[in-house]
This record gives structure tokens, sequence and C-alpha cells, in this order.
């Protein structure tokens, strides 16, 4: 919104645009909230919108958010990998939870996939967070479940 506000009223700067990046950048690279990181994803590809797309980045900043989506990236799938990696009677107690936290970070993949999609509709890094989409234990839910009532 600042961006915005700035780039409206023509007092927008580089300094401006480089702090909000700048900050993104390190939230996105440290967030272990994975609710709150798809909104960093979100707001930096907004903030990307109102500068005038990818190209008006500078190379410093898009190197630095591929290098944090790249580490998010592993993160995810580490967590994944353990969550299924959990014997079955532990999964059962906290399946709703866990249902939860990973709806959380499905949502986070699609912001950072959204994000990938403006720099590159082919990007490479697309193909990883379908991979880590996968990983998810929870696709045992289905849009079936509970249709046997009637």
């Amino acid at each position: 919104m600042l961006l915005a506000c700035g780039k409206t009223s023509g007092t927008l700067t580089n300094q401006m645009v480089s702090a909000t990046f700048l900050q993104l950048i390190n939230c996105i690279s440290t967030e272990h909230d994975s609710s709150f990181l798809a909104s960093l994803y979100k707001c930096f590809t907004d903030s990307l919108r109102v500068i005038g797309g990818p190209g008006a980045l500078t190379r410093e900043f898009h190197d630095g958010v591929m290098e944090a989506t790249k580490r998010q990236l592993q993160l995810l799938a580490d967590r994944r990998k353990a969550r299924a990696g959990r014997s079955g009677s532990d999964l059962e107690e906290e399946r709703e939870d866990l249902a939860l936290l990973e709806e959380m970070e499905d949502f986070a993949l699609e912001d950072m996939g959204k994000l990938l999609m403006c720099f590159d509709a082919s990007h490479p890094l697309l193909v990883a967070v379908s991979s880590v989409k996968e990983l998810g234990f929870n696709r045992w839910d289905s849009d079936d479940e509970g249709d046997d009532d009637g």
C-alpha cells in the first residue's frame, strides 16, 4: 500500500522501493509461520506489480527472493517429509491440527507459485513448488469424504 500511495502521489523513491523489498526478502527468508509466509509472498507480488513488474526489480532483489524461496521450499519439504515419516497412530491423534497446518503451507506454496509466475510462466522452481505440495500427508482428504450420508 505504501508503494502504491507513493506511486500515485509521485513521491515514490528508489530508497522506499529498496527498503520495502529488502525487508520483504529478509522476512520471507526467515519466516516460520506458513500463513504469514503466504501474506509475505502476496505482498511481494503486489509490490512488484506496483513498481512495474519483474523488469523493474534489481538483480540483487531478484536473486534475494529466489534464494529465500529456495530456502522456504526446502524447509517446507523437510517439514512434510518429517510428518510423513511419523507413525499412523501419531498422525491420527493430530489429524485435524496437521490438516490445518498443511492447508496453511499450501496457501504459502500457492502464493509462492504466483510470484514465480510473475517472473516466468515456466519458472523452474514451479516444479519444486508442485513437488513440495505433493509431499503432504493430507492427500487422503477428498471432496467425496462424508458423502455417505445421502
